[in-house]
């Protein structure tokens, strides 16, 4: 397989230099040396795997905007990009860096260094590529957004609590102020915030335009500047609150529930940043510190019995009123300390209401819905001194209301 490198320079003493530094071409790879007038349509020609740009002085900018077409050109957006300079400017290399620069080195270096450099920069072409293959497939497979290549809804929430498992981190909730959601829209917004967060940061959509961010190894403190980076990215008349807080802790479940409390909160406030801070997260974990194993023990199996003694009845009342009113619908349902579930089932729909119990302070109710393969997710907390049988059978009720409303479509 051929490899394209090409040299951008309107200099013939810079191009012998290089072509006589670059040792790593075998016979099958080409060298080509082109000027900097139209040098991207030229690019666009060759489809070269490598590029090396010679800066000339004073057009920095001609450069940046270089590097800004390639990355946005789909054949050449995992293009090596090494910029050769004479003089390095250090505010040049910052701004080269956010749009993606691959390497730089001095005209002047000795012939190892262009070699193990420009090696360097065609492996890590390489694994760019196969990373872009396999973001193409979860495309196809609807994991990622297809625009911006973050997790879709429907998988956001698992994949962030698996990698909470792996180390800590922050986990933050954007969303955009009442005032302002009909401004711009959830895609334009999530690509706003990619761009201002690092590669290691993970991203998702959730529901009631939720943007989900996790921060590995991120303080609250640092949370919150790059909070405040996103914001400075956008215009004067747009307007994000977010709500954060430290996992080191607490399971990602209850960090979850209390980012989103933080979210409520500063949505109230607008244009605001709240952390939950530790001392609440350890609060919410353990409500009462000096409670010992056994009384934990003790309120726990209370509460779930508490939950049981409402369910059982509710389930199979509401099952034995909606039997006949469910044209074609298969109901299910299944009452356990851990896990219960209220299902309905028809020809393209199927909806779960799913309780479950951890055993902390808050009973969790997730409603998951199917239509014709699409999925949609609900979540709903209830605090275990507030839970009541009229508070589940509301939920429920709307519950089977929106299940009606799919299947009558």
């Amino acid at each position: 397989m051929q490899n394209n490198v090409v040299l951008i320079t309107d200099s013939e003493k810079v191009a012998q230099k290089v072509n006589k530094k670059v040792l790593l071409l075998r016979n099958t790879d080409i060298l080509q040396t082109i000027h900097h007038a139209d040098c991207f349509d030229a690019v666009k020609k060759i489809k070269p795997v490598l590029i090396f740009y010679h800066l000339k002085l004073n057009r920095e900018d001609d450069f940046l905007n270089f590097l800004q077409k390639i990355r946005q050109h789909r054949e050449l957006k995992t293009c090596s990009v090494i910029l050769v300079y004479d003089e390095l400017d250090e505010n040049l290399l910052c701004s080269a860096f956010e749009k993606g620069i691959t390497d730089f080195i001095k005209t002047t270096a000795s012939d190892t260094e262009y070699t193990i450099r420009a090696l360097w920069c065609l492996q890590k072409r390489v694994n760019a590529r196969d990373n872009q293959n396999s973001k193409d497939l979860l495309s196809q497979l609807k994991i990622l957004d297809r625009k911006n290549q973050v997790y879709t809804e429907n998988y956001t929430y698992t994949v962030l609590k698996e990698e909470s498992k792996k180390d800590w981190g922050c986990f933050a909730v954007v969303a955009p102020d009442i005032n302002s959601r009909n401004k711009i829209s959830p895609d334009n917004l999530m690509s706003i915030i990619k761009d201002n967060v690092r590669t290691c940061d993970i991203l998702g959509f959730a529901s009631d335009f939720k943007i989900y961010l996790w921060f590995r190894n991120t303080t609250n403190e640092d949370t919150r500047k790059i909070l405040n980076k996103i914001k400075k990215a956008l215009s004067d008349n747009f307007t994000i609150s977010a709500g954060f807080v430290e996992t080191k802790e607490i399971p990602f479940d209850n960090a979850e529930i209390l980012a989103n409390q933080a979210l409520s909160k500063a949505l109230l406030k607008g244009n605001c940043f709240i952390c939950a801070r530790e001392e609440e997260a350890k609060k919410e974990k353990n409500k009462n510190p000096k409670i010992d194993i056994q009384n934990f023990k003790q309120h726990k199996e209370v509460s779930a019995k508490k939950l049981e003694n409402i369910l059982s009845p509710l389930f199979f009342q509401v099952q034995k009123t909606n039997e006949d009113k469910l044209f074609e619908t298969k109901i299910t349902q299944n009452v356990t300390e851990q896990k219960s579930y209220f299902t309905l089932k028809s020809q393209n729909c199927e909806s779960s209401f799913i309780v479950t119990y951890p055993g902390f302070t808050t009973i969790n109710i997730e409603i998951l819905q199917k239509v014709n393969n699409k999925e949609k997710r609900k979540k709903y907390y209830i605090d275990t001194n507030e839970l009541s049988e009229e508070k589940i059978e509301d939920l429920l009720d709307e519950f089977i209301q929106e299940y009606q409303s799919e299947i009558l479509v």
